[in-house]
């Protein structure tokens, strides 16, 4: 349906040329659009126009129209691709109308590319958001099947994407082969290094046709994860690079920044790393971007290289070796997410939005914020067979929360003192703040609690994966709701979780209430998208106390 879709879409931007547009078309180089269109970061005045153009010179030309006919050209202009950028284009197009409709392509000397739809945010007023959130999309594992689900729903106005858009893993890794879903084959064949492996992984993840859909008929706003540079980055290395046979850590970021913002319609930053910023929805909502995956995050704490060794020697009281750790390490007031700069800023940034009378601060960032502690007994959810890495896994996740500690030292939850700190600034100066995020694989639904015990700090909606597999995985000696009934019940500010299927979120705001939706797909190794499972909770915004507990 998709492709037919395209093509009628083609044909009607062929016709809607009038011949003196179309004698000027054909100045401009002759090639192919080859990775669709896409828009985003979209404000009262403009958005960003992307595509990928192949040919000549590169001169192409974009059009913006109230119609999509084309017959009512709001603006236009010229934009040329080349060989540095990847031959990706970028239009930062302004001057149109607020809180509206439009259509949008590009020209060439061969013709038109497909005609895109996206938005302007309002300037004042803006009665309603309806925001689509994503994150953690590994091709080989499965079928983005909740990509194309939200690319058909007309009413969601923006897709929210928290990380793990792409993942640099090699070919056969994660997935294995044998896991991998036939026909679902990267490039490069190595894990991604370079700024041409970055580049050929990106062109691999939109040749899926649905998510060039999503890309086509809705606005974006993103921030990265740690796969879209590697595994368990923070901002000195990672987990997953090694700088004596993959160079210095530091161009290797240089690169995959460098893709990232070729390939993603959003606006680049003065500075080529600094993803984090906002944007109003007219009166209703500011919407904050995050980065607290590498521009301030220290390194990440390691059980296997601190406490674990103490606990395995045997002979010592574990509560106390557990608090000892607890104050001298894992409590470090200076270990950092997000970077002294950006939290001032980001505290700066909620207030001036309750200034303006915003009922909601929706804060679009990386990774679960919620405490998550394992549950006693939930190895026995392992099967016999289960490799030795994972066992190891939950294994110390059920002895560090049976001790009180964080299960998850990649989490906010492994830096306590800097989660204070951010839940502190959402419970001072936002009105209503709502915390999306992503990373886990699983979703999560949380009420966060200010440090006063007095109100709610945040909700949060940390919201699952696209195709990357969770809990099921693993904990596969379980019966059908047992893992989310286990978890539940050792974190009683949990209001939701579903630790059995891929899936996407839906939020719609209004002046009063958040409605909220997770979708959750049963299969995603079928081509064929099954019928989702829909679960719904709702929150009611506050002048004063800010937000109201989620109810199912």
């Amino acid at each position: 349906m998709l492709l037919d879709r395209r093509s009628l879409l083609a044909a009607a931007s062929l016709t809607a040329i009038a011949a003196p547009r179309a004698a000027w078309a054909q100045s401009l180089a002759h090639g192919v659009f080859t990775h669709g269109v896409a828009s985003g970061d979209p404000l009262p005045d403009g958005f960003i126009l992307w595509t990928r153009f192949v040919g000549g010179d590169g001169r192409i030309a974009w059009e913006v129209a109230e119609d999509e006919a084309f017959t009512r050209v709001a603006q236009r202009g010229v934009a040329r691709a080349s060989f540095a950028s990847d031959y990706c284009v970028k239009a930062d197009v302004r001057g149109l109308q607020p809180g509206r409709a439009y259509f949008y392509r590009f020209l060439s000397g061969a013709g038109p590319s497909f005609t895109g739809k996206t938005r302007t945010a309002p300037a004042s007023g803006g009665d309603s958001l309806t925001v689509a959130l994503f994150s953690c999309a590994n091709f080989p594992f499965g079928y983005f099947h909740a990509y194309g689900h939200a690319a058909a729903r007309e009413d969601i106005d923006l897709v929210l994407h928290t990380g793990d858009y792409i993942y640099e893993i090699q070919r056969g890794s994660y997935p294995s082969a044998a896991e991998a879903v036939p026909g679902r084959i990267i490039d490069p064949v190595t894990e991604t290094v370079s700024l041409s492996d970055y580049y050929q992984r990106y062109a691999t993840y939109h040749t899926d046709g649905d998510l060039l859909e999503l890309r086509r008929v809705k606005p974006m706003s993103v921030v990265w994860d740690d796969h879209e540079i590697a595994n368990d980055a923070w901002m000195g290395g990672a987990q997953a690079h090694q700088e004596p046979t993959e160079g210095r850590y530091i161009d290797r970021v240089a690169a995959a920044s460098k893709a990232y913002f070729d390939w993603m319609p959003i606006r680049r930053p003065d500075n080529s790393v600094r993803l984090y910023r906002s944007f109003d929805w007219g009166d209703l909502a500011r919407i904050v971007m995050l980065d607290t995956r590498y521009i301030g995050r220290d390194r990440q704490l390691d059980y296997r290289t601190t406490l674990g060794p103490q606990l395995a020697q045997g002979g010592a009281d574990a509560a106390a070796l557990a608090a000892e750790f607890r104050r001298t390490i894992l409590d470090d007031p200076n270990r950092s997410v997000m970077g002294a700069t950006q939290e001032q800023w980001f505290a700066r940034t909620l207030a001036e939005s309750k200034q303006r009378g915003q009922a909601w601060q929706i804060i679009s960032q990386q990774v679960v914020v919620g405490d998550q502690f394992a549950p006693a007994g939930m190895t026995n959810l392992l099967p016999a067979d289960v490799s030795p890495g994972s066992r190891a896994w939950f294994a110390a996740g059920e002895q560090m929360s049976a001790l009180g500690l964080p299960w998850n030292l990649d989490a906010w939850q492994g830096y306590p003192a800097a989660r204070a700190r951010f839940l502190e600034a959402c419970a001072a100066n936002a009105a209503n703040a709502v915390i999306l995020g992503g990373d886990s694989h699983n979703c999560w639904v949380n009420n966060l609690m200010a440090a006063s015990g007095s109100r709610l700090a945040a909700l949060e909606f940390a919201g699952g994966s696209v195709a990357s597999p969770g809990f099921e995985r693993s904990l596969t000696n379980a019966a059908p709701g047992q893992r989310e009934s286990m978890m539940r019940s050792s974190n009683p500010h949990m209001a939701f979780c579903d630790l059995t299927h891929r899936g996407y979120g839906v939020l719609k705001f209004t002046r009063t209430t958040c409605e909220s939706e997770w979708l959750a797909f049963p299969d995603v190794r079928s081509a064929r998208a099954p019928t989702p499972l829909v679960t719904r909770f709702t929150s009611s915004a506050s002048a004063t106390a800010g937000p109201g507990a989620w109810t199912l």
